[in-house]
C-alpha cells in the first residue's frame, strides 16, 4: 500500500486486493491530509479483513488465552498476563477483538505511561504482542494490532549490586543455614531465583564442576539449555548440602521446598536487618555476580554467556564498570600531544 500523486494534484492510495492493484482517491492535495486518509483507510481494510476471521470478543479471547498461558508459562508470567488483560478490558470494555486497532492500542499505551509508568506500559506491550501473535496463528486476527507500534523504550538504569563488604554484612545476619547457602550460591553462579529453587541433584555434575539447566524442572528465560561452571565456593556449598540432603531438590528449608514468594520476603527482611539499601532484592545477587566479574576484567561477552542472556546487548548494562581500559585510552591523548 502506498501513496502517489496524479497530474491533477490529488493523492491516491494504491493497494493490493487478492493480487490485483486497486486505487482509491484520497481527495486531498496536501500530503499531510493524504497520510491521514491513508491511516484511516488502512484501519478500514483491517476491519474488512477482520470480518473474515473467527468472531470473538475481547473477553472471550482473554479467557481462552489465559487457559492456554497456564499450560506454557510460569505462574508469575501468567499473573502478569492477567494484569495486562484486566487493564485492557477496563479501558475498552466489551468489544470485539478485531476492534482493537493499532491507533487505539497506541492511545492505550500512552494512557498507561501517564497513569502508571513506562515500565507497566512496556510490560503490557510485550504481553499483548505475544497474545495477539497467537490470535493471528489461531485465525482470530489477520494481523496483530501491535504491528507498527514502536517498542516502548525504558530509561536505562545502572544495575544495583552488593559490594563485597555489604555481601559479608548480609551473610552475617542470615540466621538460617539453608538460606545462607542459597544466597551464597546465587552470588557465585548468577542463577535466577526460580532456576535455584527448582534445581535438582540430577542437574549437578560435581566431577566436572558444572551444573546443567536443561528445561526439565524449570524453563529458562531464553528457553535454551545452559551449562553453568562452578567455582570452588559453589562446589563446597553443594558438597555440604549433599551430605544432609533428603530430597531431589538442592535448595530446601528444613528439607522442604521453598516458594519464591517466601524467599523474596525473607530476603528483604535480612537486607533491612543488615541496614543495607532497602531497594536491594534477591535478583540483585544476579547483578552482583555479573558486576563483580566485569570489575575483575571478565569480558561482557563471557558474562553474557554465564548469565544465559539471549544477546550480548542485554549484558551491556554492565559495561560502565569496565573503566580501566577507558582510562588507558584517554591517556593516549597526552602521549599524542607530547
Amino acid at each position: 500500500m502506498y501513496l502517489f500523486k496524479r497530474e491533477n494534484g490529488i493523492y491516491y492510495v494504491a493497494y493490493d486486493d487478492k493480487g490485483r492493484t486497486k486505487r482509491v482517491s484520497t481527495g486531498a492535495k496536501l500530503k499531510q491530509d493524504a497520510l491521514s486518509f491513508l491511516r484511516n483507510f488502512n484501519e478500514e481494510l483491517k476491519r474488512r479483513e477482520g470480518e473474515k476471521t473467527a468472531p470473538v470478543s475481547l473477553r472471550e479471547f482473554t479467557e481462552q488465552f489465559l487457559r492456554y498461558s497456564e499450560t506454557v508459562h510460569t505462574v508469575k508470567t501468567n499473573n502478569a498476563f492477567k494484569v495486562t488483560f484486566g487493564m485492557l478490558e477496563r479501558h475498552f470494555g466489551e468489544v470485539k477483538l478485531t476492534d482493537l486497532t493499532t491507533g487505539k492500542l497506541e492511545r492505550f499505551f500512552t494512557k498507561r505511561i501517564k497513569e502508571a509508568s513506562v515500565y507497566a506500559a512496556r510490560r503490557d506491550y510485550i504481553n499483548l504482542s505475544s497474545a495477539f501473535n497467537k490470535a493471528v496463528r489461531d485465525k482470530q486476527l489477520t494481523e496483530t494490532p501491535c504491528h507498527g507500534i514502536g517498542k516502548i523504550r525504558i530509561p536505562e538504569k545502572l544495575p544495583l549490586f552488593f559490594s563485597p563488604d555489604e555481601f559479608q554484612v548480609l551473610l552475617a545476619v542470615i540466621d538460617k543455614s539453608d538460606i545462607r547457602d542459597l544466597v551464597e550460591f546465587a552470588c557465585y553462579t548468577g542463577l535466577r531465583q526460580m532456576e535455584l529453587l527448582t534445581l535438582r541433584w540430577e542437574q549437578i555434575r560435581l566431577s566436572d564442576a558444572m551444573l546443567i539447566l536443561d528445561n526439565r524442572t524449570h524453563t529458562t528465560k531464553s528457553k535454551r539449555i545452559r551449562t553453568v561452571p562452578l567455582n570452588r565456593k559453589a562446589q563446597d556449598i553443594l558438597i555440604r548440602r549433599k551430605q544432609i540432603s533428603e530430597t531431589e531438590i538442592v535448595f530446601t528449608l528444613k528439607h522442604r521446598p521453598v516458594s519464591q514468594g517466601y524467599i523474596t520476603k525473607l530476603f528483604k527482611r535480612y537486607v533491612l536487618r543488615a541496614k543495607l539499601n532497602p531497594t536491594l532484592s534477591f535478583h540483585n545477587l544476579r547483578h552482583t555476580f555479573a558486576s563483580w566479574l566485569v570489575q575483575r576484567g571478565v569480558s561482557i561477552y563471557e558474562v553474557s554467556k554465564l548469565l544465559g542472556h539471549s544477546s550480548v546487548n542485554v549484558t551491556a548494562i554492565y559495561a560502565h564498570l569496565q573503566t580501566d581500559n577507558l582510562r588507558e585510552s584517554v591517556q593516549k591523548l597526552i602521549e599524542a600531544s607530547n
